[in-house]
């Protein structure tokens, strides 16, 4: 609880900052509101998506024979015993299994939903005029999927008082944003994958850093240098945005917009 109680300020605090970021030339109140909305959204959706691909591989693994028993027969001792099956198919975690946890099931999925409420919010015309705009609407997409991850699915207390100093879901927001916009002044399909590759790479790596204490102690040297990464970042794009701010480096006009 004392981790969630110290996440949300901080959150609400980097909010308030991005919108102070466009005080000059405000988001429609709306366009805020469907920002917030389907950032929250994206944590459910991530839930679900997660748990249809575990469900799927489970299936996959199990067979089409014993997956018909199943569904037949539910209440029979066969079912049960295809049931338990499933329950085991995890096994001893290995670092394989942390690899694939990690990029599959949540960097390529949550960012992936976050880089589609991004699109959904920049859509309507007039709403991205700079490319500044682009990171703020990319990173309160983040924020709120940060806020609604934190109370609802914290983990244990350590994990979770990190997370709430470093706010990576907005850091890879600002990132994906930034990428995002340069793609829509290059009109480069490179700068647009990026917008994408590059926060799920970061992500994926972090949470396989954390992941891998699960399987051994012994990677406890690679958590650590990841933690220390995470939060030298969180600190780099937070100067990298005061300083664009301060320039006016991104608020050239998207004339093509």
């Amino acid at each position: 609880m004392i981790a969630q109680i110290i996440s949300l300020p901080i959150s609400i605090i980097l909010f308030v900052w991005m919108l102070r970021i466009k005080k000059n030339d405000p988001f429609p109140k709306g366009s805020v509101f469907k920002m917030l909305l389907t950032g929250a959204l994206c944590t459910f959706g991530a839930t679900i998506l997660t748990v249809v691909l575990g469900l799927l591989v489970a299936v996959i693994r199990i067979g089409p024979a014993d997956l018909a028993g199943l569904l037949s027969s539910p209440q029979s001792e066969e079912a049960t015993g295809i049931a338990e099956r499933i329950r085991s198919l995890s096994g001893t975690p290995t670092v394989f299994h942390a690899f694939v946890s990690a990029f599959l099931t949540a960097a390529i999925v949550e960012e992936g939903l976050k880089y589609l409420a991004m699109r959904l919010c920049l859509r309507k015309p007039g709403t991205v005029k700079t490319r500044m705009d682009a990171v703020v609407c990319a990173a309160i997409v983040g924020l709120a999927f940060q806020v609604i991850e934190d109370l609802v699915y914290a983990g244990d207390v350590m994990t979770t008082l990190f997370r709430a100093v470093t706010p990576f879901h907005f850091v890879f927001g600002v990132i994906m944003g930034y990428y995002y916009g340069l793609s829509l002044i290059s009109g480069k399909k490179s700068d647009r994958a990026k917008a994408l590759l590059i926060p799920i790479l970061i992500h994926g790596l972090y949470d396989f850093s954390i992941q891998c204490l699960q399987v051994n102690d012994m990677y406890i040297i690679f958590t650590l240098i990841m933690l220390v990464l995470m939060l030298a970042l969180t600190i780099f794009m937070i100067v990298r945005i005061r300083k664009w701010t301060r320039e006016g480096t991104l608020d050239e006009p998207l004339l093509n917009r």
